[in-house]
């Protein structure tokens, strides 16, 4: 019963379209209009500046932080049960019912649900792989993918996971959190990777 209160409570706070509501209130404007129409917080940056974009991307890390904490802290979930309730946030904002079950890609929520679990050392590998693929190829669908990936990867050879579940565990939850991400980046997924032009920096062209 405490497993399905803390996904509920998960869901709808993923659910809050917080770009959407932040822009029109303040700005104006419909974050949707912008960019590749995603309700997210690259559009809301797009749409309201810089100070409206770093306040939309703190309340969508909140969105998953929050009641990943308080699922661990008071709920006292672990294993199955923090996973269903991880996952959860990264639903709601992908399938949101204040947005008739449309919603955004689900980055910074997903970053923010691997940050709950495993704090400051998820921060600096994510989204140092985030920095190392962005500067080799354009295509961003692809660099978050990668870096996605990447972190998979590093969880598996470290054991990231031993602190709340068990290795097994942690890779049903990223399996569930990349399907997402293929998902919800699946028409820019079909273009190839578009590597930069390092002919200037290293003398090799890639294109």
């Amino acid at each position: 019963m405490i497993t399905i209160l803390f996904s509920i409570i998960a869901f709808i706070a993923g659910s809050i379209p917080f770009s959407v509501i932040i822009t029109k209130v303040l700005v104006d404007k419909d974050v949707r209009e912008v960019g590749d129409n995603n309700p997210g917080a690259v559009n809301a940056w797009k749409s309201g500046g810089t100070y409206i974009g770093i306040l939309v991307v703190f309340l969508e890390f909140l969105k998953a932080i929050l009641p990943i904490y308080f699922a661990i802290r008071i709920g006292n979930l672990d294993n199955i049960s923090l996973i269903i309730v991880s996952f959860m946030p990264i639903v709601g904002h992908s399938f949101s019912p204040f947005l008739k079950f449309r919603g955004g890609k689900a980055l910074a929520v997903t970053a923010a649900m691997w940050l709950a679990l495993f704090q400051f050392e998820a921060a600096i590998v994510l989204f140092g792989f985030l920095a190392v693929f962005f500067t080799i190829q354009k295509n961003d669908a692809w660099t978050v993918n990668i870096a996605h990936f990447s972190f998979f990867v590093y969880g598996i050879l470290t054991s990231i996971s031993k602190s709340y579940m068990t290795n097994n565990q942690f890779i049903i939850l990223w399996i569930l959190a990349a399907i997402m991400m293929i998902y919800n980046h699946k028409k820019e997924l079909k273009e190839l990777p578009n590597f930069r032009n390092f002919k200037g920096l290293i003398g090799v062209k890639y294109e």
